[in-house]
């Protein structure tokens, strides 16, 4: 007598793998779409060139504007002291509304500030602001 057996072992782990595998792909591609759609708001960085110096008069800060693409589009500058007691603002001289002059010297006044001072450049643009520099600057 003879037995007949058929082996269907193989079946099943190929359907399986096959599975898993689909569903692993499915779920990667809902989850790069909507990684890929919460970015959609973020604003494109600036490149803005600034530099900043001691002023000629006490407390005062000099912002110069050397250069880049995103300087067209700036449409003000602020200078904010970093102290670790106080935090003081400061519009950079006469930026707002004007076109900025690559070269010019903008200046800032700090009433009261001197020595080394930690400094930082903020530009405002259209879709929101951005820090251009941060710097030490020895104030007179």
């Amino acid at each position: 007598m003879k037995l007949s057996t058929k082996k269907n072992d193989g079946v099943s782990p190929v359907i399986g793998t096959i599975l898993l595998v689909a569903i692993t792909v499915v779920l990667v591609a809902i989850i790069a779409a909507v990684v890929m759609g919460m970015t959609g708001d973020i604003g494109s960085a600036k490149i803005v060139g600034v530099q900043a110096t001691s002023g000629s008069q006490a407390e005062q800060v000099n912002v110069t504007f050397t250069g880049g693409s995103g300087i067209t589009s700036l449409q003000s500058a602020y200078v904010y002291l970093l102290d670790n007691a106080t935090f003081a603002e400061s519009r950079v001289g006469d930026v707002t509304g004007a076109t900025i002059i690559i070269g010019k010297e903008y200046t800032a006044t700090f009433p009261g500030a001197s020595g080394n001072q930690k400094i930082s450049v903020v530009g405002v643009f259209a879709d929101g602001n951005q820090t251009l520099l941060q710097t030490t600057v020895n104030i007179k």
